[in-house]
């Protein structure tokens, strides 16, 4: 792939990611991790997205304790980032911020920290499963279903081709490959 069409990717990630960074260094964390995985795996660029120091801090996980959960990232995470509105549940996206308690950063380098003393140990619900969930068990629920490569390739699609005009039977076949490529975005080359 060229220079461009991974730029181009790049800037495609940093909207679809949205994220309001007021540190420079993360800010570069971040556009590095988005360049990185452009025209990789979706899975890999959504699992470092999600611990990225950022992404945490704007959505303020840093705050998402176990006796008193913060719901902010994990709504982004399900209903911008991955499914979309309307393929999830109020009660999903509880149970998930519980899951993604303990997800902070060191300030000072930027590395992820998962802090063990205030994760959520519990038996959670998502999506129809139960189970001691982590955060990154949440994601691979997430992916385990069809909706979220439909989604990524929808806003591909409006992104890249038209934004007007949609071609339900190509975004289906294509939605089908990327998923059955386990989110290789090269395949959309």
């Amino acid at each position: 792939p060229t220079v461009a069409l991974r730029e181009k990717m790049t800037l495609f990630w940093h909207d679809h990611f949205a994220c309001r960074v007021r540190s420079a260094y993360l800010t570069q964390l971040q556009n590095n991790t988005l360049r990185k995985h452009a025209l990789g795996n979706f899975r890999d660029l959504l699992f470092a997205i999600s611990k990225d120091p950022g992404m945490l801090q704007f959505l303020n996980n840093q705050q998402n304790k176990k006796d008193s959960p913060n719901e902010n990232f994990a709504r982004e995470i399900l209903e911008l980032f991955t499914l979309g509105r309307g393929h999830y549940t109020e009660n999903d996206i509880k149970e998930s911020a519980r899951a993604f308690t303990g997800w902070s950063f060191n300030p000072l380098t930027g590395e992820f920290v998962f802090r063990d003393r205030v994760h959520d140990i519990g038996i959670k619900s998502f999506k129809g499963k139960n189970g001691r969930f982590s955060g990154e068990d949440i994601l691979d629920i997430i992916l385990d279903d069809k909706q979220t490569a439909r989604f990524i390739i929808e806003k591909i699609w409006k992104h890249f081709v038209s934004s007007e005009q949609r071609d339900e039977d190509i975004i289906t076949s294509l939605a089908d490959k990327f998923f059955q490529s386990d989110y290789q975005l090269d395949m959309l080359i």
